[in-house]
């Protein structure tokens, strides 16, 4: 790391600021130079703000995975991030006012029935996954105007996360082809952005593979029981009141949100 446990604090109340107030605030970039292990420093000291619960998790979620989002921010692998109770959504309506200026995407989630430790193989994921479920990724970003010059500011600011929708509907992964997966998202009744399962490094548990390996560096890693959030596969859609998005995956259940 290059910044001190002093400067990792302070950026981290910075960020949890604007996460608590919705108050945009400017990439943490603009005034610190940070590492990708500085980034993670940073995000674990935000969460840690947030949670009620110290030990409390819902699982984890993964970020740029496909390698065009990669180049774009400058970074060669995906970035991740825990998931935590406060962020989870129980209804179907995402209050506008409640997020800064929200996004929606599509993603596959692995409700893991096994830990998955660090070397597991993609078969290996997909033997200690319990079921499959539909998720739908409420995106935000604490900096103004979605400005996100850098890996380290995305990672810092939590992945961009804000919360997360769960579908009722599971599914038993030896019964469908992750890869082959698609999905539609409708607004108002109008395709907006589809997507299929490779497009998550060509197989999402080969993403899960991959975060299994990455996590013993920052925290316990893939435990049973947690939901794993493989990342986007459509790309983010803006949230306006009063739309209705109608997220619909081809096998494994569908979720319709209402914005107010």
């Amino acid at each position: 790391m290059t910044l001190t446990e002093a400067e990792v604090a302070d950026l981290a109340e910075t960020l949890y600021e604007a996460f608590d107030t919705k108050t945009p605030i400017e990439p943490v970039t603009e005034t610190a130079e940070l590492t990708v292990e500085d980034a993670y420093a940073v995000q674990s000291a935000v969460l840690g703000r947030i949670r009620a619960d110290p030990d409390a998790v819902v699982g984890h979620k993964l970020g740029l995975v496909s390698e065009a989002k990669q180049e774009q921010l400058g970074i060669p692998e995906p970035i991740f991030c825990q998931v935590l109770p406060e962020t989870v959504v129980d209804d179907r309506t995402v209050d506008t006012d409640a997020y800064i200026a929200p996004r929606v995407e599509a993603e596959i989630g692995l409700l893991l029935g096994e830990d998955v430790p660090a070397g597991a193989s993609p078969a290996d994921v997909l033997a200690a996954t319990h079921a499959v479920v539909p998720v739908v990724e409420i995106l935000e970003t604490r900096y103004a105007g979605w400005t996100i010059p850098t890996a380290q500011d995305v990672i810092a600011d939590l992945t961009s996360a804000a919360g997360v929708v769960v579908g009722e509907t599971l599914r038993d992964p030896r019964d469908v082809d992750l890869a082959m997966e698609s999905v539609v998202i409708s607004v108002n009744g109008e395709v907006a952005s589809s997507g299929v399962g490779a497009a998550i490094m060509g197989h999402p548990a080969r993403a899960v593979s991959w975060l299994a390996g990455r996590l013993p560096d920052v925290d316990d890693g893939l435990g049973a029981g947690e939901l794993i959030m493989t990342g986007g596969i459509t790309a983010a859609i803006d949230v306006e009141p009063g739309d209705v998005y109608s997220i619909r995956f081809a096998n494994i259940g569908s979720i319709e949100l209402h914005a107010t």
